[in-house]
């Protein structure tokens, strides 16, 4: 729990520094949380935002070292769609990439879906449960329109276990 508790420190400084746009001094505070945990998806995706954010267009570390954040993020962190939102910005604005951009947002977005379409239903049986029905109902619909026919199948399938369980 201590080292938790470091970590939420840490993050609590980079984000005032951050916000008093003192960015030199987040980003090394960054890479002082990445030496206790490195291979952080998190971090490293604060210090992509902070190496981007700095003055000095020849110092280190570089716009090449943000992406590589990025991207090794991503590859840390598959089914996390931040990364790969913060990779699909940084090829679209940095490397006037649009192509790549795109991709990048599209499996974002196939990742957020089913985050949400996870939520609803999770927000929907805890409903059911509570007696409800009506919400848990909604809740079932709108995963369904969040998903179109992917995935209508499965929530169908929630949906008559909720009605047959009343």
């Amino acid at each position: 729990m201590k080292a938790t508790d470091t970590l939420k420190r840490g993050i609590s400084k980079v984000r005032r520094l951050w916000r008093e746009e003192r960015f030199a001094k987040a980003l090394a505070e960054v890479d002082r949380l990445l030496s206790e945990w490195p291979n952080s998806p998190y971090l490293l995706v604060m210090r992509s935002d902070l190496i981007r954010l700095q003055d000095e267009e020849d110092g280190e570390p570089t716009l090449d070292d943000a992406k590589a954040d990025l991207k090794l993020a991503v590859a840390l962190d598959e089914d996390s769609p931040a990364a790969l939102i913060e990779l699909g910005y940084y090829v679209f604005a940095i490397e006037d990439d649009a192509g790549t951009a795109v991709k990048h947002f599209q499996k974002a977005i196939r990742l957020c879906r089913g985050l949400l379409k996870d939520a609803l239903t999770g927000q929907a049986k805890a409903l059911s449960e509570l007696g409800r029905d009506v919400e848990a109902l909604e809740c079932l619909a709108q995963a369904i329109n969040q998903n179109g026919k992917s995935g209508s199948e499965e929530i169908l399938e929630q949906l008559r276990q909720l009605q047959r369980s009343r």
